[in-house]
């Protein structure tokens, strides 16, 4: 097996994984076309998919026992090409939103397979190196399909759907690269592997996945409306701004094995905080170029704790439910991600307060409170934790 095409298969899959922003710069022409349709209903190009996401990543863990990895795989790109493609055709709003919707479910299948293959294929510090790496390749896929969405949609908006045409690459590389992995040896006294217990270690940290969603997705929503709202600049500078987060993301994701190495289990603590640096940042500067600084460093926050939930997840899981456990936080990350604009109204209503800079202010505090939170809960672990150091 050669084991550069095979990582490199490995983590073409990932490329995928924010394929939805694909539609994102023609949401404009697109609510055009359809004047007689709400903004609100146009917006579920974009947000539909991460909702039936969830559904299928709940699924996934189940589906993963009975079917093998590539037949997995080959399912998902079928969903995925069906509900990326096909809206190119049609002219029904309606329509549409049923294939953005089949696209969501084939993300769905695609974000916790393509890091439940990691774990398959690699070990030690070699995991963590292609995790991170995995996390750089989402941030580049997330370039591809914003670049060609923008691209191909000045012409005519139905074509923004030919963007999801580059699957076909992904899939034709991965058939012939990427071999079935090897199953997980289950030891006689683990039995049935939907009956082998999850440490409870493990659920403390698929709730905090939750929780660290939950928070980041407030940039996400809010950094535009502080730049624009604020006069700190246009919707060109709130798109400088992602691009800044996303330039971070690509920095930390490169770093992530060496950090890992370097910080062990103490790697989520630390991202949190970095996170939490960065927020506060962005919340507490008028200055356009400190805010760009702010969303760096959080996108290096952000591809240094990502990566780690995931290292984590697979050393604690016994091997026949590694599976599952990743598949549960990839469905806590949609989840944390789709109540967040809730659960921050309530927050901010309560102190009188709207979107833009408040949100990111209790986001930022958040964060630093429950990364120091983390470096305290380190101190008392388990002797059993120090497997994450090897």
């Amino acid at each position: 097996m050669n084991r550069v095409l095979l990582k490199a298969a490995v983590l073409s899959i990932s490329l995928l994984l924010l394929a939805a922003t694909a539609v994102s710069p023609a949401i404009a022409n697109i609510s055009a076309a359809f004047k007689q349709v709400s903004a609100q209903t146009i917006m579920l190009l974009v947000s539909l998919p991460s909702m039936t996401m969830v559904l299928a990543s709940l699924v996934f863990g189940k589906l993963s026992e009975s079917m093998s990895r590539r037949t997995l795989f080959h399912v998902a790109m079928l969903l995925f090409l069906i509900g990326g493609i096909t809206p190119y055709f049609m002219n029904d709003i309606t329509m549409i939103l049923v294939m953005r919707a089949i696209l969501g479910l084939s993300l769905g299948l695609i974000f916790p397979l393509s890091l439940v293959l990691i774990s398959d294929f690699f070990e030690g510090g070699e995991r963590a190196t292609i995790m991170g790496l995995q996390s750089v390749c989402v941030n580049i896929g997330g370039i591809i399909f914003s670049l060609l969405g923008g691209l191909l949609c000045v012409a005519d908006w139905h074509n923004t759907f030919l963007a999801y045409a580059f699957g076909f690459l992904v899939l034709i590389f991965v058939y012939f690269y990427l071999p079935e992995p090897p199953k997980p040896q289950v030891t006689a006294n683990q039995g049935d592997a939907a009956k082998t217990p999850l440490p409870g270690k493990v659920y403390f940290i698929e709730s905090v996945v939750f929780l660290y969603n939950l928070l980041i997705f407030v940039f996400f929503t809010n950094v535009a409306i502080q730049v624009v709202g604020e006069n700190m600049g246009n919707a060109a500078s709130a798109g400088i701004a992602l691009t800044m987060f996303t330039g971070g993301g690509l920095v930390g994701g490169l770093l992530f094995g060496k950090a890992m190495q370097l910080l062990k289990n103490y790697t989520i603590a630390v991202g949190w905080l970095l996170t939490g640096a960065g927020m506060a940042l962005i919340a507490g500067t008028h200055d356009f170029t400190l805010l760009l600084t702010g969303c760096f460093i959080g996108g290096i926050g952000f591809s240094t704790t990502c990566p780690a939930f995931f290292v984590t997840l697979s050393v604690l899981s016994p091997p026949a439910r590694v599976a599952f456990s990743i598949a549960l936080a990839s469905a806590l990350s949609g989840i944390g991600q789709f109540v967040a604009p809730f659960v921050f109204e309530v927050v901010s209503g309560q102190f009188g307060q709207g979107p833009g800079r408040f949100p990111l202010f209790v986001s930022a505090v958040s964060f630093v409170a429950v990364g120091v939170l983390l470096l305290l809960q380190n101190y008392t672990q388990s002797p059993s934790s120090a497997k994450l150091n090897s």
